[in-house]
Formats: structure tokens, C-alpha cells, sequence
């Protein structure tokens, strides 16, 4: 049981990491490593490949943080190779040095395919002695398989069952649709919420079904997958002299035994050579090289790649000829330990250079506006949340409504976002996330002890004046006896606060806007929250060791930074956690092992040749 949980942890945490992240230039006369031999059996033409370092000794660092299982051996696990075989007792014995999880190019006359039908894993037979082994156990978990043969070589499949995944709640309920398409659930069951009867007559985003009524199907909003489909995934396994493949169905591994004995291999590739050119490529534990038009076509067939790779959605391509509008040829990435933790690294080339100058590093500008104890804040250029709003609207949220905002905007307030809004945000634009029981959120529920905000700094303060005027005069007039606009004197600066009334009788502040310097706007749930952060927090997160230690061994960033403190994230969330998983051995081994994850950080540089994404995941080591 122990390492049933440790494991899949250990997985998420190496490739979570790898999901975002990018790298430093390569310093000229810096030698490439040698090609894996597992490349060489790899087209060039493949839409990308991660690469896992399967050397018994090569994990070893992780026991620095982690407590492993006895007898562990890294990485602890093959792809789609079932979980029941042992990875140390019965594959690690034959296992070579590094194994591959290839993206293989689309079957012909198809423009488009899904990661099932392409992706296939490749494993270095070190002692073929012992396939047999690997294989008799194989047959005693699945069954006995089916056999065929493809150009000279033994397909062995056991084929998948699939099942619709079905609701199964009772009708009426307000969770017959998944959790994460009705975020706003909880907040529209507060007592205060009920007592504003304007604000009950708004239409909400996602209505509840009405008491004794069937619930009603949920349009799923655009750029939401569809549910998975649960049920037994098919295997697929065929063995050729020095390799063992392996996929969820036959035939990406026929494709890849068409074509592992070319001369145009992966191997000889020179955007992959310049991936092993990277100065980290020689202790590594996962490289990963994508050559980004293929992995973007097949991204937008894709909801499970989709969610893992900041790639562009399929409005971004021709319909018609399938060409991309995206800037970039190839994407690499590393991931490796290093003292204080697991380090990432990635980049994006560019097909030609930028055309926009390149800004200068600028070290955490507004981190000495924030509190020590903020729970997340992202900062940086209009250019950064250019950058990340792929992965946060597209790939890594399935919640509806963040593609949707430039519609309700206007709509609902009359705005447009890229001619009323975007154009004065010229300067350093901060988000944040920070621990208090003051404002919105804690009004609505009182465990929900946070605070949101954001700070904007502009050359054009009059366009953002006449801005929020136009948004509160239209917030008063539409809401008109439920939200209140007044205005507040802190330090000498003026504050427009949102203020309702609640059940008690008590006027509450939910927003709350003003300048905070000539050129700074700072925008806060409530005036609690923003009276606790202006003129100046009682501790600057500038100064506090966390924030210190997981932004100084990145780059400067001249396009941003983000910031996670997961220690004092989790210590929250645990009090939302259900007695009955911190009673559990299984649940206990989760959480310690979330909790050795002090920090997640990553800095953005946009350079000549690329842009470069890096991220450290700060851990405690082992008492």
C-alpha cells in the first residue's frame, strides 16, 4: 500500500514540474551529450519525446527529501506497463538507461489524432535474458494476450474496455454536474447573498436545477473537454532486438517499427541535438524535446496533451491548410535535483526573432508591496500574462467563463477589454492571493480567510480614471440599493469602496479600488484588504526567507515571476481536509509528502533566440 501512494506522488511531482517550464541559454563551446541510444531507434519526425532517466542509482537525491519505499528504484514505474508488475523485481533487472515516451507522427490521409492513437513508449532491453519473465507476468495480470505479427516482428495486444462515465447522483442535486463547473456553488448558498434581493435576481452563470426537477445537461463551455471515459485501458507490446515497446493500442507501435531502423533518426535531428547542447542535459532525470507545429495539431485533438503543454488552441491554425500562427519551432525541457530541490528548465525557439525590444530583468518589483505571508502572487509585463494565459485559460483551468470575460464585459458593463482596458496596462501588472479575514471572502464564508488583489502600474493613469468612473457609475445604477459606491481617505489617498449591507445590518466593503503612487493602481476584495497592504504591509514579502529562497537561484525574469508558498497554502487547505483522510496511513502519506513542498516559483526571460520559462520546487529535507 505504501507504494501504491508514494509513487503516483512522486510521478506528480516530477512532472508537474515539467508542465510549465523552460531554459537558460546554451553558452557557445558548451559539448552536446551524447544522443541516448534510444533516440537513434526514434524518426526524426516525431511530434516530441520525453525522455526518463531509468538507471537504478539515478533518483537516489530524491531520498534528501522524501522518505522512499524499501527497496525503491527509480523511477519506480514503466509507462502503461500495468502497476501490479514490480518495477524493482521484474523490470529494473532488465531495464537499460533511458526510456522514451514518443509522440509518433499521424497515421497517412489523418490531420488529426488523439495522444492514444500516437504516443508509444520505447525501453532499452539491458539483459534480454529476462524478458520472458517481464512478459509471463504481464499475461498472469491481463490474461492471455492476443498475438499477431507486423513485418517480422510478435504483437502481443490486450485490448481495453470502455465505459461512458455516468452521473449517478440523485436528480435535483446541485452536484449532478462536476465539481469544478460550478465554482460559484458555495458562495450562492450564503445567507447574505439571499438577502440582496437585487443581486438574487441577477442571472447566475451556472443556474442550480430547481428543487424536484431533473437536473438539466450543462452546456460545456468552449475549450472544456469532454468527461474521461473510465474503464480498462487496452495494452499493446511488441519486443525487438534490444527494446521493448509498448502503447495503448497496435498502432502507433506499427508505425514506430516502420520506421526505428531509418537513417533520418531522432537522433540526428538538429533541434534535438540542440536540446542535448543544454548545460543541465548531462544530470537530467526527464528531457523533453517537441518539435512544437506537430505537437500543436496534435494539442488540438487532445484534451489530456491540451492540459499538460501551454500549446495553442486550434483557433490559432488555419482550418483550411492547418498552418499555425505561433512564433515557435521546437520546445525543449530539462528536470534535475539540486540541493534545496527539483529544478526545471524549458524553452521555446522562435522561427524568427521578436520583433518587440526585450525588456530589461527587473527584480520583483512589487514584492516589497505584499505581505511576508501571501499565499500566490504572479508578477510581470503585460507580456507575461500574455504568455501564461494560454496555461491558465486554456490548459490547466477547466473552468468555464476565463475565455468568456471579454463577452461579459461588454455585455454586462459595456467595456471592451483590448480597447478600454489592455491599452493603459502598460507597466508592471501584479496578481495576489494573501491570508486575511477581512473583505469578500471572508464575508461570504468565514473560513475562506483570503484576500485577492491586483496592482497595475500605467503611463496613462487618465484612461484608467476614466475607466473605473465608467465601471462604478454603471456597478451603482445596475445594483442600484444593493452595492453602495462610497469613497474612503487612507493616508491621504482617496479609495472607492463596493459596500453592501448584511444580514445584521452591518455595511461590508467586497471591493475596493485606488493609487497607491502617481502611476500604481491597487484593486483588493474589500477595504479591509486594502487597508492591511497600503501605505505598507507590517512585513514586506521582499524580505521574508521563503520568498527569498525560492526566487534567488532563478533568472531575473524581464518578463516575470511567480510565487507559490505551499507550506502556508496546505496549512489552509488542511482545514477543509475530512477527518477521515487524515486519520487514513494513505492520507497521511499525501499530505507529509505535499508537505515537504515549501515553495513553487518560476521566472520568465524573453531572449533573441527563445523564451525560457524556469521553476524551482523548494523541499524540506528529511529531519
Amino acid at each position: 500500500m505504501l507504494k501504491r501512494v508514494t509513487l503516483p506522488v512522486l510521478s506528480v511531482l516530477v512532472l508537474t514540474t515539467g508542465s510549465v517550464l523552460q531554459a537558460q541559454p546554451v553558452p557557445e563551446g558548451v559539448a552536446s551529450t551524447s544522443p541516448p541510444p534510444v533516440t537513434t531507434v526514434l524518426p526524426g519526425e516525431i511530434g516530441g519525446v520525453l525522455l526518463i532517466d531509468t538507471r537504478a542509482n539515478a533518483w537516489s537525491g530524491l531520498n534528501r527529501f522524501i522518505d522512499l519505499p524499501p527497496g525503491f528504484s527509480g523511477p519506480g514505474f514503466l509507462p502503461y506497463i500495468p502497476a501490479e508488475v514490480n518495477f524493482a523485481r521484474d523490470i529494473q533487472p532488465w531495464l537499460g538507461d533511458w526510456t522514451a515516451i514518443a509522440l509518433m507522427p499521424g497515421a497517412e490521409g489523418t490531420s488529426k489524432a488523439s495522444l492514444q492513437e500516437n504516443a508509444v513508449m520505447v525501453a532499452p532491453i539491458e539483459d534480454p535474458n529476462r524478458i520472458p519473465n517481464f512478459v509471463a507476468q504481464l499475461s498472469a495480470i491481463q490474461g492471455q494476450p492476443r498475438e499477431r505479427q507486423f513485418q517480422g516482428v510478435t504483437l502481443l495486444e490486450w485490448p481495453g474496455q470502455n465505459m461512458a462515465q455516468e452521473q449517478r447522483k440523485a436528480p435535483g442535486s446541485g452536484q449532478s454536474r462536476p465539481v469544478a463547473l460550478n465554482p460559484l456553488s458555495a458562495f450562492k448558498q450564503s445567507k447574505w447573498l439571499k438577502g440582496l434581493p437585487i443581486l438574487a435576481q441577477t442571472r447566475p452563470i451556472l443556474p442550480d436545477a430547481t428543487p424536484g426537477t431533473p437536473a438539466q445537461p450543462v452546456p460545456r463551455p468552449p475549450g472544456v473537454p469532454a468527461p474521461e471515459v473510465q474503464g480498462t485501458a487496452g495494452l499493446a507490446i511488441a519486443i525487438v532486438p534490444g527494446y521493448v515497446a509498448a502503447a495503448q493500442s497496435s498502432a502507433p507501435l506499427e508505425r514506430w517499427i516502420a520506421t526505428k531502423d531509418t537513417s533520418n533518426s531522432l537522433a540526428r535531428d538538429p533541434q534535438f541535438q540542440r536540446t542535448l547542447a543544454h548545460p543541465e542535459a548531462g544530470r537530467s532525470l526527464v528531457m523533453g524535446y517537441g518539435n512544437f507545429p506537430q505537437l500543436a495539431q496534435l494539442s488540438s485533438a487532445s484534451p489530456l496533451l491540451n492540459r499538460l503543454l501551454p500549446l495553442p488552441a486550434s483557433g490559432d491554425m488555419n482550418p483550411a491548410g492547418g498552418e499555425l500562427t505561433t512564433p515557435y519551432s521546437a520546445i525543449d525541457l530539462m528536470v534535475w535535483m539540486e540541493p534545496q530541490g527539483i529544478r526545471a528548465q524549458s524553452r521555446g525557439f522562435y522561427k524568427s526573432p521578436p520583433l518587440k525590444p526585450l525588456g530589461a530583468p527587473n527584480p520583483n518589483p512589487m514584492a516589497a508591496r505584499l505581505p511576508a505571508s501571501t499565499y500566490f502572487t504572479c508578477g510581470g509585463s503585460l507580456n507575461l500574462w500574455e504568455a501564461i494565459g494560454p496555461i491558465l485559460g486554456q490548459n490547466l483551468l477547466t473552468l468555464p467563463g476565463l475565455d468568456q470575460i471579454p463577452e461579459f464585459t461588454q455585455s454586462t458593463l459595456g467595456l471592451d477589454v483590448t480597447q478600454d482596458i489592455l491599452p493603459w496596462m502598460d507597466g508592471e501588472i501584479t496578481a495576489f492571493v494573501f491570508p486575511t479575514n477581512r473583505g469578500f471572502f471572508p464575508i461570504v464564508d468565514a473560513t475562506m480567510t483570503l484576500g485577492m488583489g491586483s496592482m497595475i502600474e500605467t503611463s496613462d493613469r487618465p484612461s484608467a480614471e476614466r475607466l473605473l468612473t465608467q465601471l462604478d457609475e454603471r456597478i451603482a445604477n445596475q445594483l442600484s440599493g444593493a452595492i453602495t459606491i462610497t469613497r474612503h481617505q487612507i493616508n491621504e489617498k482617496s479609495v472607492t469602496s463596493w459596500e453592501v449591507m448584511n444580514p445584521n445590518g452591518r455595511t461590508e466593503s467586497v471591493f475596493a479600488h485606488g493609487w497607491i503612487s502617481e502611476n500604481t493602481l491597487m484593486m483588493t476584495t474589500g477595504l479591509g484588504p486594502f487597508q492591511e497592504l497600503y501605505p505598507e504591509p507590517a512585513q514586506s514579502l521582499a524580505n521574508a526567507f521563503n520568498f527569498q529562497a525560492a526566487l534567488d537561484p532563478l533568472p531575473q525574469g524581464n518578463l516575470g515571476y511567480c510565487y507559490l508558498n505551499m507550506g502556508a497554502v496546505l496549512a489552509w487547505v488542511n482545514t477543509f481536509v475530512p477527518p477521515e483522510i487524515n486519520a487514513s496511513p494513505e492520507g497521511q502519506i499525501v499530505l507529509n509528502s505535499l508537505g515537504k513542498i515549501r515553495s513553487l516559483s518560476g521566472t520568465g526571460v524573453a531572449q533573441d533566440t527563445h523564451i525560457q520559462w524556469d521553476l524551482l520546487m523548494l523541499l524540506s529535507p528529511r529531519s
